[in-house]
């Protein structure tokens, strides 16, 4: 018996032969399928060859940039280098940063019993103790002394707000008892050019843990097991992870983790306060020409997200453990992530913002202007004339080169880590 083709499929076989048939017959459609397919072979290879183009002036750029950058030296004993003992700052009025002292001990105008800036030994004194590690930043590169480096800003930027006499101790009614009553701040500060979040890990990690152990060797007071002993770290990573071709957002989120881990492995600094400090803006740096500050700032952009994101799984890490710890509960996360303001958003078109709590004041409005510029808030009291606010620009924040913080950017970066420990405590 023999099987006939339905009534379907003999329509079916129609369609298609009639299909084939007339897309043979139709040379315009020809010519249209084959205009599209030669319009997309042309596309790819403007796309390949623009793309290749593209790397090519980056790449010169770049090669550009470092030829013309002066390499500037990081201040006297920096690095691994730096006092293991550490330094000491006390209270002092602010003032602007200069490069002439290399003398990391401001007296205070309240105190008279000072020392050297540098001791053998952990003195007795109620100390704050912070530490800085990460990369040239950290070291100080561009700055003449420790003074004027982020180091001794930072610490400059806490004396005057832990320390006895420091003239900032109430602004903060809702601060920790222990905030306050410091007879000075000993910090140290462990950077080195060129790190990244991994060489961090590697090569300063070992140190900050060196620090600790030091402070108990010393230390006459028992401490206990568990017990903090420095109270404050800044962690300065990720400049050089954007800057490397091999290290990606991808790697760079899981380096940040691991370091983070590694500094927390030390059980005395499991719930030590650390302020990470987020990516700057190459996008907005005044030595990069475009279109190598562009593509720099989609990238460092990219780093940024992993690093919010990294810090985002620690917190909640963070508080899961406190919750079942019965002496941590309630106790809010240890670890922040501070994002440094843009300079030149901050300084605005004509230089002038005024706060809320200016338009409420009874002061004539060339005198808000005066004291109420945001820039004052992260200058730590500089006294700073309405002309010379008007007159600072980007270059006021970096050193020569450009790229590293300096002059007054040192004092505006130390003030916003101090602002994040403020955050955290209260």
């Amino acid at each position: 018996m023999t099987l006939l083709p339905s009534s379907s499929a003999k329509s079916r076989s129609r369609r298609l032969h009639h299909h084939s048939s007339f897309k043979s017959n139709n040379p315009s459609l020809n010519s249209l399928n084959s205009y599209i397919s030669n319009a997309a072979k042309k596309l790819a290879k403007i796309i390949l060859h623009s793309s290749i183009a593209t790397a090519t002036v980056l790449m010169l750029q770049l090669l550009y940039v470092i030829y013309r950058t002066p390499r500037l030296p990081p201040p006297p004993l920096s690095g691994v280098d730096f006092p293991r003992e550490g330094r000491r700052m006390v209270a002092a009025a602010a003032t602007p940063p200069d490069q002439k002292s290399d003398d990391d001990l401001i007296k205070s105008k309240t105190s008279s019993s000072t020392t050297s800036t540098t001791s053998t030994t952990i003195t007795k004194q109620k100390e704050f103790r912070l530490v800085l590690i990460g990369d040239s930043p950290v070291e100080g590169v561009g700055n003449a002394n420790h003074n004027v480096a982020l180091s001794g800003q930072t610490a400059k930027a806490f004396a005057q707000k832990v320390v006895v006499g420091g003239g900032m101790q109430q602004q903060n009614k809702q601060a920790s008892i222990d905030y306050y009553g410091y007879d000075c701040v000993r910090y140290w500060s462990y950077g080195k050019s060129g790190l990244t979040a991994r060489g961090i890990e590697e090569e300063m990690v070992p140190y900050l843990h060196r620090v600790v152990d030091d402070i108990i060797s010393t230390s006459s007071e028992e401490v206990h097991q568990n017990s903090s002993t420095i109270h404050a770290i800044v962690l300065l990573s990720g400049v050089n992870n954007v800057l490397d071709v091999n290290s990606t957002a991808s790697s760079f989120y899981l380096d940040v983790h691991r370091l983070i881990r590694c500094i927390r492995n030390n059980p005395r600094l499991m719930n030590t306060p650390l302020i990470v400090l987020g990516l700057p803006d190459f996008s907005t740096l005044p030595f990069l020409p475009w279109p190598l500050a562009f593509a720099l700032g989609v990238r460092g952009r990219m780093m940024q997200r992993m690093l919010e994101k990294a810090i985002r799984e620690i917190q909640l890490d963070e508080q899961e453990r406190n919750n079942t710890m019965k002496e941590n509960k309630g106790k809010c996360t240890r670890t922040i992530l501070k994002v440094i303001p843009d300079v030149q958003t901050v300084l605005g078109s004509n230089g002038y913002h005024c706060h809320r709590s200016c338009e409420e004041s009874d002061k004539p409005a060339t005198i808000q202007m005066r004291f109420c510029h945001p820039l004052l808030k992260y200058l730590g009291g500089i006294p700073l004339t309405q002309d010379r606010i008007a007159s600072l620009g980007m270059i006021d924040f970096l050193c020569d080169d450009g790229f590293h913080p300096g002059k007054l950017g040192t004092v505006y970066v130390g003030n916003l880590i101090r602002e994040a420990y403020d955050e955290m405590m209260t």
